[in-house]
């Protein structure tokens, strides 16, 4: 090929859906072939999250646009959009079958856009993120059969509980769920029981008066192969066992410690920020990690958890210390006190330690000087003074 203008019209029109929406219209100015080629573009991706929406553009593509469906739809809009174009859109995407739509708002005071009721008619979504939208009601009849990726991101539910259980009962193949609770969302008891679900991320910003509040959490997910949990201010009030969990990462509050370590016994890869609730429970919640191969632990609060775990993960291969920035207004002094007897791991399995954040404290240094001499297979051990690898 000597000239991308000898490729065929449908390859020129999937290299044009890799584009922005407004380069791939800006093409229409190479040639008289081009003129048309971005209306077969089953694809919108427009943002101006600074500057005006430029409602016109969305307009004129949804009114040319020739594709017979429109596969894809990312609106980043500020705070300008009216919420009855964006709703029109919205309908528009739906009516040509979309099967991904993101909706992020940017919008300074923080009121969210309402949320278009015809999403929830819509039966072929399989990806659905939103930002900064208000749910003011869901109809009993919702059914979003296709849908397997949900993103909520400061998503306010006007009717509370109620609503986020009807929403997440109505997606019976939800694979991925993404929340980040910011600011008041109306919900006190976030319920997630999903038989489906594979990958739950939790994330809320951190409350920065340093105290817990009402909202709490029920999740039921057996079928969770991955779980990214960072809220150390909210509540779980119930979690249920994960036999097929693999990687967790792991940022909640001292009480629920116990509780969630119990959920994790099938781990692979584990990252903990966790500080602990007293030596009888870390001991019992953490003696089943027999299939753990990659720890990382957050030595500004959970220092105290290395021995134990150690003792209790026979299969270690990767052990990373990491002294980040974790949330706690105060450092914990590092905790350190030498197994009884020599953890498996340090004599069969542990082959690399890297130590983030190494302060040379006496603590500090007797856990490394006993893992240095301890593991028998160890290949690498590198302690960095920073908080980052230089």
């Amino acid at each position: 090929m000597s000239s991308i203008c000898e490729l065929s019209d449908d390859l020129l029109v999937k290299i044009l859906s890799l584009l922005k929406t407004k380069e791939a219209v800006a093409t229409s100015f190479l040639s008289k072939r081009w003129v048309y080629l971005w209306k077969m573009v089953p694809r919108l991706d427009y943002g101006t999250p600074l500057y005006p929406t430029g409602s016109d553009f969305v307009n004129n593509f949804l009114l040319l646009s020739k594709a017979p469906v429109l596969e894809t739809m990312h609106l980043r809009l500020g705070d300008d959009c009216e919420p009855e174009e964006h709703e029109r859109w919205v309908d528009i995407a739906v009516a040509r079958h979309v099967r991904v739509l993101e909706l992020i708002h940017y919008r300074c005071q923080f009121k969210p856009m309402p949320c278009p009721k015809s999403l929830f008619t819509c039966k072929g979504l399989v990806t659905l993120r939103l930002q900064q939208v208000m749910i003011w009601d869901i109809p009993s009849t919702i059914f979003l059969q296709s849908l397997k990726t949900l993103s909520l991101v400061c998503v306010e539910f006007l009717s509370g509980d109620e609503h986020v259980h009807r929403l997440l009962s109505a997606c019976p193949v939800l694979e991925t769920l993404i929340v980040r609770r910011w600011l008041v969302d109306c919900v006190t008891i976030f319920t997630i029981a999903i038989p489906s679900l594979q990958s739950l991320h939790i994330l809320r910003r951190p409350d920065f008066s340093g105290t817990t509040d009402g909202r709490e959490y029920v999740v039921s997910t057996p079928s969770l192969k991955t779980l990214k949990v960072l809220d150390k201010f909210s509540r779980f009030r119930s979690l249920v066992k994960m036999p097929k969990l693999v990687n967790a990462e792991i940022k909640i509050r001292q009480e629920d410690s116990a509780k969630i370590m119990g959920c994790l016994t099938s781990s692979k890869y584990l990252s903990l920020c966790l500080t602990s609730a007293g030596s009888v429970l870390m001991a019992k919640s953490c003696e089943f990690l027999c299939q753990l191969e990659y720890l990382e632990l957050c030595t500004k609060c959970s220092s105290d958890w290395l021995c134990l775990l150690l003792s209790h993960s026979p299969k270690l291969r990767v052990l990373r210390l990491n002294n980040r920035n974790c949330g706690m207004y105060r450092d914990f002094e590092a905790q350190w006190k030498q197994p009884s007897c020599v953890p498996e791991c340090l004599v069969s399995s542990l082959e690399t330690v890297e130590w983030i954040g190494y302060k040379k404290t006496e603590a500090e240094k007797e856990a490394a000087i006993y893992i240095l001499e301890m593991a028998s297979h160890l290949k690498r051990m590198t302690l960095y003074p920073n908080k980052s690898p230089i």
